[in-house]
């Protein structure tokens, strides 16, 4: 969310079995986690994986679990030619709700917005049309491009981000404390020590996915980026934790511009 970023394996807390998670580097550049498929804790309900059938209708998605609401925090419409690009984010709070919240808020100075948010349970709420500027990206560079804001499309994603461990559970900026099994260890792409993140459940993995291919078919999207890859000083997310490198070698080809997105991250 837009508010106040060396190889070897991940380690998973030991109450927690059946995920390994590696990293792989391209050039220089730490490109983050090549995951095995994230299997979801045996005691969640988010255990079971599903595909959902949506479509989209007048620049809004439509299909099972999917809710509308209206953000006040927007600009006007996309330029001809946009949007382009899909920038990802973790909500960094302890419950969607208080990110949907959040992100409809109209008190001046905090106004920030995005086009669809994703519940851990894999339940999408879209906030803005998708032919509308939100407020997501803030202060942004990517490939000699700036102020994302004006090309891309904004997602939102339930999840805790960096977490702190205490004692046999860990906690996270918000005081949430979260079971070991719902923690992971690893390497930031913008940095150099590991640490420990909220993990995204498989049916949420799907159903980003999902929707991502959807607007990829539908927008002629080109580009896939996480909000730590275009404000690299200031923002961590979706963080080490989600496959974004994976997900982009199966959504877009490699002929595709925007596709070996690291190689060329540039700070903000």
């Amino acid at each position: 969310m837009e508010q106040s970023p060396g190889g070897g394996k991940a380690e998973v807390p030991s109450t927690q079995s059946g995920v390994e998670v590696q990293f792989v580097r391209r050039g220089r550049c730490l490109t983050g986690l090549h995951h095995t498929p994230i299997l979801a804790h045996p005691n969640s309900d988010c255990s079971q994986p599903h595909r959902k059938r949506m479509h989209i209708e007048e620049h809004r998605v439509v299909g099972d679990g999917i809710e509308h609401r209206t953000s006040p925090n927007h600009g006007g419409p996309f330029p001809s030619g946009a949007p382009d690009t899909l920038v990802l984010h973790f909500t960094a709070g302890d419950h969607v709700d208080w990110a949907i919240d959040r992100l409809c808020d109209p008190t001046p100075g905090q106004r920030v917005s995005s086009h669809l948010v994703v519940s851990r349970s894999s339940a999408i709420t879209q906030l803005l049309p998708l032919d509308t500027i939100a407020w997501h990206a803030g202060r942004s560079t990517w490939h000699g491009r700036t102020e994302f804001n004006g090309f891309s499309l904004g997602i939102e994603i339930d999840n805790a981000g960096r977490l702190l461990p205490q004692g046999e559970s860990f906690v996270s900026w918000k005081g949430t404390e979260y079971a070991a099994a719902d923690a992971v260890r690893g390497i930031h792409r913008n940095e150099s020590e590991s640490s420990w993140w909220h993990r995204y459940p498989q049916a949420q993995l799907e159903a980003i996915e999902t929707l991502c291919r959807l607007l990829i078919d539908r927008y002629g999207i080109h580009t896939i980026l996480g909000h730590e890859e275009i404000s690299p000083q200031r923002k961590d997310d979706p963080g080490p934790a989600f496959p974004l490198d994976e997900m982009r070698r199966r959504l877009l080809p490699e002929s595709v511009a925007g596709y070996d997105a690291t190689a060329g991250a540039s700070p903000a």
